[in-house]
This record gives C-alpha cells, sequence and structure tokens, in this order.
C-alpha cells in the first residue's frame, strides 16, 4: 500500500467515524426519550450494538478501499439501521 492509499484509507476511516457517530448521537437520543432502557433486554441489545459500531468504519473504509460504492452503501446501510432501530423496537416492546 502505498502512502497516498493509506492516506485515503486514514480520511475514509475519519469520515466514517464522523457519520456513523453523528448518527449514533441521534439514537441515543431518540433512545433516551423514548425511555427504551425500562426493559433490561434492551439495555442489553444496547450495550452489545455499541461495540460493534465501533469496529463498522474500519471495516467499512476497508471495504471501499477497491469497491467504493460498496463501502459507502455499508456505511449508509449501518446509518439507516442506527436510526431506525429505536423506533422499532419501540414499536414490539408496545405491543
Amino acid at each position: 500500500m502505498s502512502a497516498r492509499g493509506f492516506a485515503g484509507f486514514i480520511v475514509r476511516v475519519i469520515t466514517y467515524v464522523v457519520v456513523i457517530g453523528v448518527a449514533l448521537a441521534i439514537a441515543n437520543s431518540i433512545w433516551n426519550f423514548l425511555d427504551l432502557d425500562r426493559s433490561e433486554e434492551l439495555a442489553a441489545l444496547r450495550n452489545q450494538v455499541t461495540p460493534m459500531l465501533a469496529i463498522a468504519p474500519v471495516v467499512c473504509a476497508l471495504v471501499a478501499g477497491p469497491a467504493r460504492s460498496l463501502g459507502v452503501f455499508a456505511v449508509f446501510y449501518v446509518v439507516g439501521a442506527v436510526l431506525t432501530a429505536p423506533f422499532a423496537l419501540l414499536h414490539v416492546v408496545t405491543r
């Protein structure tokens, strides 16, 4: 890997960290607003998802090296899943 390729990788990682971090911050505020921590199962699920999201930007940046559109798709897939999870879980909890 050349210096330029490594620099591009670092820029992609930082960009994906910011994008996923903003989505996670929004999802956390929605999660707290909807008071989804009242269920122990959901609190445990939240504790498992947050560390996995720490790895997601690196994986997406690695994928985006050879296939940029696939990496961008993966990032927006993660962002969509993170943002819709509180609403889907609220729907399940209130039934």
